[in-house]
């Protein structure tokens, strides 16, 4: 009996050993899971960085290609667009070789308008006719193509695998296609399929931006030249008046680094700032001597006519107001509003200060053209009280600037150079 309490301390101790190995070996696994835990949490840190990262690559690239077609510039960047384009694809697809193409509308071409990894000999061999061979179909078809398979295809041919290919769709209409090759990591990815489609959709949009853009130009100048033929068929001095105050608004603006956009509304405000004198009577539009204050009146109205013609048309908005502005004067004496300082456009501002400049160099019915000496010296005399001062030393300066490039901006030293930049 004596044994038992021995026998029951040994069992005790045994369970308490194994209760301890068993603890131990607990632990050393909970260490070790916790370890490869923690290992995978870093692992996908670091797979999540590196995906943060490429988004906000692609973020990067994808803002500047949307930048070409939202920019009003006034001109189609559309070379540097593509360029940028291209850049964008072989960064984010870690590609060697890109190829840019537009359908040529009247040969129905696919020519390429921008590449990496071709040399200029071989891109000018190049010819993609629409609904032929690979790129042709593909266009055809207007369906992204990803072709990884070799097979016993020579590194000569064209196109050669790996490759995708993606049409420029817009409006159900394929304006061109993205052909990137030669992927410098193994084959390309379902992602990269997507990646070459959604740069070809921006590229297409951009695109279509642009040629709206020209065909709104297009009609705006069609418009104008209908308006300055009407003008011609009026009053053959108020057009030619036009073309020059228009040629020296484009020097002024160049000077003062305006924006394009707004050196075009101000070129088309000086072409177009006579056109209400369409409805002026003829008796006093071309009256040989001085104006009554009745038939002063009746010229007055010209700026008010001017602006009715222009603003229905929307494009022409902003040179509706800069027609009906052009004759208030900088110290509120001017007509038709009484507007005075910088309450009188900018554009407006510049076209009175050319506008008087070439009507008092130039001949009228009922006088004489000016020297450029007197003018200069009215100019002066009236700055601050008719024109803006600052555009008027502004004006001077670039006058200067023309005389000594032997550039004409009168009319009695001829009209054919002051007009040879128009379009």
């Amino acid at each position: 009996m004596s044994s038992l309490p021995l026998i029951a301390a040994g069992l005790s101790l045994a369970a308490a050993i194994a209760i301890l190995f068993w603890s131990f070996i607990g632990r050393r696994r909970t260490q070790k899971e916790a370890a490869g835990l923690r290992e995978e949490l870093d692992r996908l840190q670091h797979d999540l960085q590196t995906e943060q990262g490429k988004a906000q690559n692609l973020l990067g690239h994808m803002s500047r290609l949307q930048n070409f077609g939202i920019a009003a510039t006034g001109r189609i960047p559309e070379r540097e667009f593509s360029e940028t384009l291209i850049d964008s694809a072989a960064s984010l697809l870690h590609a060697e070789q890109v190829i840019l193409f537009k359908i040529d509308e009247a040969s129905l071409d696919l020519l390429p308008v921008a590449s990496r990894g071709y040399s200029p000999e071989s891109l000018s061999r190049l010819r993609v006719r629409l609904g032929e061979g690979v790129l042709g179909k593909a266009a055809l078809d207007r369906k992204t193509l990803v072709q990884n398979n070799r097979d016993d295809q020579s590194a000569k041919d064209f196109p050669a695998a790996p490759y995708i290919v993606s049409p420029l769709m817009s409006q159900a209409r394929c304006q061109g296609l993205l052909f990137v090759a030669k992927p410098q990591e193994g084959p390309f990815s379902a992602q990269a399929r997507d990646l070459v489609g959604l740069l070809a959709a921006q590229a297409a949009l951009t695109f279509e931006d642009h040629s709206l853009f020209k065909d709104r130009q297009q009609l705006c100048d069609q418009i104008t030249d209908a308006l300055t033929r009407a003008i011609e068929a009026k009053d053959t001095y108020t057009h030619r008046h036009s073309h020059r105050t228009r040629s020296l608004v484009r020097a002024v603006t160049k000077e003062m680094s305006l924006p394009e956009s707004l050196t075009r509304e101000i070129e088309f405000g000086a072409f177009l700032h006579d056109v209400g004198k369409i409805g002026v009577e003829d008796a006093v539009l071309r009256k040989p001597g001085k104006l009554t204050p009745a038939e002063y009146d009746i010229m007055k109205r010209h700026a008010v006519m001017g602006h009715r013609i222009l603003q229905p048309i929307t494009f022409l908005k902003q040179v509706a107001a800069i027609v009906l502005y052009h004759q208030e004067w900088y110290n509120g004496a001017g007509y038709p509003e009484g507007l005075a300082g910088e309450e009188i456009p900018l554009g407006a501002r510049i076209v009175q200060v050319i506008d008087a400049w070439d009507a008092m160099t130039s001949d009228r019915p009922y006088r004489q053209a000016m020297t450029s000496t007197a003018a200069i010296t009215e100019l002066r005399h009236q700055a601050g009280t008719q024109f803006d001062p600052k555009l008027v030393d502004l004006f001077l300066k670039v006058l200067d600037r023309l005389e000594r490039e032997g550039v004409s901006t009168t009319e009695e030293k001829g009209r054919s150079a002051i007009t040879a930049d128009l379009p």
